[in-house]
């Protein structure tokens, strides 16, 4: 990615929260609330593939929603291109939606089961007012092409079931990029998919962005595939983002706990049991404190009571662009070049 493209952000998201309230019943009486995203503050910048990272429950797809507006924040603002978007109806929305569009991690969930290829992907167009029929169909050939559908001509008039799981995942990325859209939120795309089809579809990613200029969010559990695509990693934990920074920095020289449990779970080729590098994950969870220590005290191998416990940590720069949410996190201080060694009388002789 080129600098002025690093440099210009294109959305931004300023303390978001979003809450939800859990059903009630004869024995539990009345719902309780939950955090699913806790004063959220990220940006995304033109023509970067951002990671946001998290296990399964983390608020990561909750962010994506938001950002496609298909719900609203509890609190805080987002704003694109500078515009806040927050609170958007009527055609302002659909012109906002236009611009922001999502792919789902279940591809057969989100398309009509009873409506061909072609319709499927030409529907945005359609809604949009975008284009006649005959323009209508030259584009979605086109973006079927560009999603690996070669030759187009053989999947426009098939149904989804007459697709495999790896084609079903990209009809629904040439449905979202149909509208050429400058951010795309690809929520765990290869989830449901085998490692060969995985690489796949990363490299059409990789080509939306390239051909578009597009932004795209790419929501994973995996720090593995995190770290072959994105440009840029955040790493979130029950709502609270706790690291971000360039991918190669977060993924070879975590700071944090949590970002450093999840390397370690990640599998080692070649290893068939998990010999962990860090350690920083407790076999059983601390019991509940107060709410306003550190939201990973309860699973943190490294924590201080009184201190994690009792207050909310601060960011900290570890790194060159590099940022975590810890009290213990700092950047490594490099050791001193050979010449600064020498000048001190250092040889480093035995």
């Amino acid at each position: 990615m080129n600098e002025s493209r690093e440099n210009k952000t294109i959305l931004q998201m300023e303390g978001v929260s979003r809450f939800y309230r859990t059903r009630g019943n004869v024995f539990r009486g009345g719902g309780r609330l939950v955090v699913a995203l806790s004063k959220i503050n990220l940006s995304l910048r033109q023509g970067e593939i951002f990671g946001l990272v998290g296990e399964s429950g983390s608020g990561k797809t909750t962010c994506g929603r938001l950002i496609v507006r298909l719900e609203e924040p509890d609190e805080g603002r987002i704003t694109l291109g500078g515009e806040d978007i927050t609170h958007l109806k009527g055609k302002r929305l659909r012109e906002y939606r236009r611009q922001v569009q999502m792919v789902f991690q279940d591809p057969y969930q989100s398309l009509n089961p009873q409506v061909t290829i072609a319709d499927s992907v030409a529907e945005p167009l359609i809604t949009h007012k975008v284009g006649d029929p005959l323009d209508h169909l030259e584009r979605v050939l086109r973006v079927l092409k560009t999603a690996g559908l070669s030759p187009p001509e053989d999947y426009v008039y098939r149904f989804p079931h007459q697709l495999s799981g790896g084609q079903r995942q990209r009809v629904a990325i040439a449905r979202a990029i149909v509208l050429e859209p400058s951010l795309l939120v690809a929520d765990e795309p290869t989830s449901m998919l085998d490692a060969s089809y995985s690489a796949q579809i990363f490299e059409i990613l990789q080509g939306v962005r390239d051909k578009l200029g597009a932004t795209i969010m790419f929501i994973t559990h995996s720090m593995a595939s995190a770290r072959y695509l994105c440009d840029r990693i955040g790493v979130i934990y029950r709502g609270h983002l706790v690291e971000q920074g360039p991918a190669e920095q977060v993924i070879n020289a975590p700071k944090h706990p949590y970002t450093k449990a999840l390397i370690d779970a990640t599998p080692k080729f070649g290893r068939s049991e998990l010999v962990p590098t860090y350690g920083t994950l407790l076999a059983a969870e601390r019991p509940a404190t107060s709410s306003a220590g550190c939201p990973f005290f309860r699973r943190c191998a490294l924590a201080e009571r009184l201190l994690c416990a009792g207050s909310y940590p601060p960011w900290r720069q570890v790194g060159p662009r590099q940022v975590a949410l810890c009290h213990f996190a700092q950047e490594e201080v490099p050791p001193p070049p050979p010449a600064e060694n020498a000048a001190r009388g250092e040889t480093g002789a035995p």
